[in-house]
């Protein structure tokens, strides 16, 4: 992964950004989160979407200490996602999970909702995804 640049953190993660590489990284700290923190990183992550023309996030939630809750999975995907749509270059969403399925982010429905919105994939470590992220686009949602 190409050298970050901080944008934003809060006690339970960061939003990072990668210029050269036109992705954001939105990683997680391992602090147990609240709705207002969870929510927080992601509209940060829409401001920064925003002010540059990054194309993609990769999503570490590897150490996401639990599932958000499912008001804020619903913001995420109903009222967050359809307005960086709208805005934004952003195309394609990479997702490392936990390793703890309790935990992880993209049950069936909710990666199916992501993935008929946007070209989304999910991976088990970093470097893969970074190069999914950086490869051309060539069809509809894969992974």
């Amino acid at each position: 992964m190409s050298p970050t640049h901080h944008y934003f953190s809060n006690a339970v993660g960061s939003v990072d950004y990668v210029p050269a590489d036109g992705y954001l990284y939105l990683h997680w700290s391992g602090v147990p989160m609240t709705g207002p923190e969870f929510r927080a990183l992601y509209i940060h992550a829409h401001n920064l979407l925003r002010r540059y023309p990054l194309r993609g996030i990769l999503a570490d939630h590897r150490a996401m200490p639990a599932a958000p809750a499912p008001a804020d999975r619903d913001w995420l995907l109903n009222t967050w996602l359809p307005a960086v749509l709208a805005d934004t270059h952003f195309a394609r969403y990479a997702v490392v999970p936990t390793l703890e399925p309790a935990h992880r982010l993209h049950t069936p429905a909710v990666a199916k909702q992501l993935q008929r919105a946007i070209t989304a994939a999910f991976f088990e470590d970093i470097p893969p995804a970074v190069d999914w992220l950086l490869a051309e686009p060539t069809g509809p949602a894969s992974t």
